[in-house]
């Protein structure tokens, strides 16, 4: 079952991005979604997906390879329909500051799984406050024309799974646990807002 789940996972990050990315495309603009939770989004995927290959979890990185590309893709819209060049060059700025930790591969007196250890509460520090600036956002501005209420819902499917497929390992990684309790939060936490803001022009 724990190797099933990973993949059901992946299916329903894929469907989670489909409504979300074609909003996108069809509106070619991706004003009001935070692109620093894309950026979070892609760098806290390469920091799971280096730690789970290197310790041999491979179908447990799937997801990641899912959130990584889908993410990626969202920013390349981006780079596509909205930024100016002083834009693309902050956008740039954001991704290298997040990939910045990675250089401590490059040391070669420090140990490498404890190092990708270390890494992995990076990625669960940017998971934690990934939807945060979106939130923030959505609250700020009220603009929810480019947002997907089914992203949302779905990411916190796909929680639930990979906390499930997590729990069922011989030796959990508990920065993966708290990471994925942290995605259930706040991806519950930007769906109530969506809501919300679907509802108030309707009670006004």
């Amino acid at each position: 079952m724990a190797h099933y789940l990973p993949i059901l996972s992946s299916f329903i990050l894929v469907f989670s991005f489909l409504p979300l990315l074609n909003k996108i495309r069809k509106n070619r603009s991706v004003s009001g979604l935070s692109l620093l939770m894309m950026t979070f989004g892609l760098a806290q995927s390469l920091y799971f997906i280096t730690y789970n290959i290197y310790f041999e979890r491979f179908y447990i990185a799937l997801p990641f390879f899912v959130t990584g590309a889908l993410s990626s893709l969202i920013l390349y819209f981006f780079a596509r329909y909205n930024a100016k060049k002083t834009e693309r060059m902050q956008l740039i700025a954001m991704l290298s500051f997040s990939l910045l930790p990675f250089a401590l591969l490059l040391n070669p007196n420090l140990d490498t799984a404890a190092v990708l250890n270390g890494l992995t509460y990076v990625g669960l520090v940017m998971s934690s406050v990934r939807v945060m600036p979106q939130t923030y956002k959505t609250l700020r501005s009220g603009n929810i024309s480019n947002l997907s209420a089914r992203y949302f819902s779905l990411q916190f499917i796909a929680g639930i799974c990979g906390l499930t497929v997590e729990l069922s390992m011989a030796v959990p990684s508990t920065s993966h646990v708290l990471m994925f309790i942290m995605l259930l939060l706040t991806n519950a936490v930007q769906f109530a807002c969506m809501q919300y803001y679907k509802i108030r022009p309707v009670m006004a």
